[in-house]
């Protein structure tokens, strides 16, 4: 990492505390407002480094208003940032480029010396933001609306930092939706571990009839559920690809389990394979209990009826879990939420959602 680079976040809360505070305080003395970074990118999730400033990266920060004050001042605000911004801060440009439609509508800090500023300082209601980027009218939640946000995304929103706040409703927000309910959270164990089940005789089968690259790819899978399963545990939302790995390596099991998961992709006996895939699972059944969502589990390695694989009796696991699980979830098939169902990055898992919602609400 280069020795100059500011994490986006840190350098976003200096901006808004020596800059931005200081213009809205001079034009709009008593304003009750929030200023924050959540959303997407690297930065909001402290990820980012010298790599992460090639686009969208850079003095940008959220502005979060009354509905009053969002009608009356929002576009007065965005006014006067365009004309009192300074050119620069920190060596960073507080001018942007606007979005080119040719890369996905990327932005780039782009350093000017004249006239307004294109900056990034987006102003909403915090009602606005949760219907535009999660798809929700109010914070009156169902398990089935629990079901229909990506991870990803609710990551997003609870992530950052708010820098200043005297409205109290973004912070309430995000406390509310930190994470899932006990009953939602039980059903997405269940759900991950009837995956597990579905699918964990596949990586023996294939081995057995010479398919070696369909073996390893569906070891590669099962490592996969084994990786959200651990973060579903630790409740920690599971982010979208990129960061999926540098997350789970952060959890505390990860210590020991990450050696056993590099190993099921670096061996090439699928006997033995199976045999390292047992060991994981079992490791999660331990961690599990540790958690006492159900009485306590034991599984040992064992055939897969009479064929020559291996596996554990994962059945016992996923008939404990659906006892636990309250209604009105207790009814519905383990086949997991939206980002369970597609497996797809935040933006488009967003949308599929709220095409999902309604179809159930059709």
């Amino acid at each position: 990492m280069d020795s100059a680079f500011i994490p986006g976040l840190k350098l976003s809360e200096m901006f808004f505390q020596e800059v931005v505070k200081e213009i809205i305080e001079a034009e709009y003395p008593g304003l009750k407002y929030t200023a924050a970074l959540i959303g997407p990118g690297s930065e909001v999730i402290g990820l980012d480094d010298a790599v992460s400033a090639d686009h969208h990266w850079g003095l940008r920060l959220f502005i979060f208003l009354g509905l009053k004050d969002y009608e009356m001042h929002s576009d007065s605000l965005k006014k006067l940032f365009r004309k009192k911004l300074p050119y620069e801060f920190k060596g960073h440009s507080t001018h942007w480029s606007e979005p080119d439609p040719n890369d996905s509508g990327t932005q780039l800090p782009s350093l000017t010396e004249d006239g307004e500023i294109n900056h990034r300082i987006e102003i909403h209601t915090v009602n606005n933001y949760l219907k535009e980027h999660l798809n929700l009218e109010n914070l009156e939640l169902t398990d089935f609306d629990w079901l229909l946000l990506p991870e990803q995304k609710l990551l997003e929103f609870t992530s950052g930092r708010i820098f200043f706040d005297t409205l109290g409703d973004l912070r309430t927000a995000r406390q509310y939706l930190t994470y899932l309910p006990d009953n939602v959270w039980k059903y997405k164990i269940l759900s991950e571990w009837e995956h597990i089940t579905q699918e964990m005789a596949f990586a023996g089968r294939t081995g057995g009839i010479g398919d070696e690259l369909g073996s390893k790819i569906e070891s590669s899978r099962l490592v996969r559920y084994i990786m959200r399963l651990a973060l579903l545990l630790n409740k920690k939302y599971i982010p979208y690809p990129k960061w999926f790995g540098t997350t789970f390596k952060k959890l505390p099991i990860a210590q020991k389990l990450e050696p056993i998961l590099l190993a099921i992709l670096r061996e090439e006996d699928w006997k033995e394979r199976d045999n390292i895939l047992c060991k994981a699972y079992m490791m999660m059944v331990e961690e599990q209990n540790k958690l006492q969502i159900t009485p306590e589990l034991t599984v040992r390695p064992k055939p897969y009826h009479t064929r020559n694989m291996t596996v554990i009796d994962t059945q016992k696991v996923v008939d404990a879990l659906k006892k636990a699980i309250k209604p009105p979830l207790d009814t519905l098939p383990p086949i997991g939420s939206v980002d369970q169902l597609l497996d797809v990055g935040g933006g488009l898992s967003s949308k599929l959602a709220q095409k999902t919602r309604n179809l159930f609400e059709n």
